[in-house]
């Protein structure tokens, strides 16, 4: 079985109202992506010991690196800042915009999975420069949430190459293929 490897092709897509998105924006020069699942602990007790425990997903922890040498009218779209004429401007109490952020996990098989953040915010929290330094990195962190979808809550969807590829039907096949390659162009949403 294969595993992963890396990241890239990162893409973020504006969420415009409850499951519509703009259009593809994509992010160049990823450095890193890390997702943390969180989960709402429950548990119930009977006669001196535990009667059920269970856990439900509530959100994902998002933290994302960038190369700086992003350009500023991006980050001010990722972040909600203000941006004209090549100057950003950082608003008290300004919005971070929600986004589907998706991307690309490469395995080492040479497959791919694909996987897609429904409602995220990105914020770049701190600045740091150095005098002597090998490139700057810049840290983007977040919140995935859920979103309704067909009346269900969806955080996020993935996709794999290899299981794709094994499908036995044709039909579904194609279908399956045809949302896989246009991941980067639209936002793929559940059946």
């Amino acid at each position: 079985m294969a595993r992963e490897l890396g990241v890239r092709n990162l893409t973020a897509f504006k969420l415009q109202s409850a499951s519509t998105y703009g259009t593809a924006i994509p992010l160049k020069n990823c450095v890193s992506l890390n997702t943390t699942n969180n989960y709402k602990e429950i548990e119930y007790y009977a006669d001196c010991t535990t009667e059920h425990s269970s856990a439900n997903l509530q959100n994902v922890d998002v933290e994302l690196e960038m190369s700086s040498a992003m350009g500023l009218k991006l980050l001010a779209e990722l972040t909600g800042q203000e941006y004209s004429n090549g100057k950003m401007a950082t608003l008290v109490g300004g919005a971070v915009p929600q986004i589907a952020l998706a991307y690309e996990i490469l395995m080492d098989d040479n497959t791919t999975r694909r996987r897609v953040l429904y409602s995220l915010n990105l914020r770049k929290e701190e600045q740091s420069n150095e005098t002597e330094s090998e490139g700057e990195v810049w840290t983007f962190t977040g919140k995935s949430l859920p979103v309704e979808i067909n009346g269900k809550q969806y955080v996020d969807l993935w996709m794999s190459e290899s299981e794709i590829e094994a499908i036995e039907s044709p039909e579904e096949k194609a279908s399956a293929k045809a949302e896989y390659e246009s991941f980067f162009e639209t936002v793929v949403l559940p059946a």
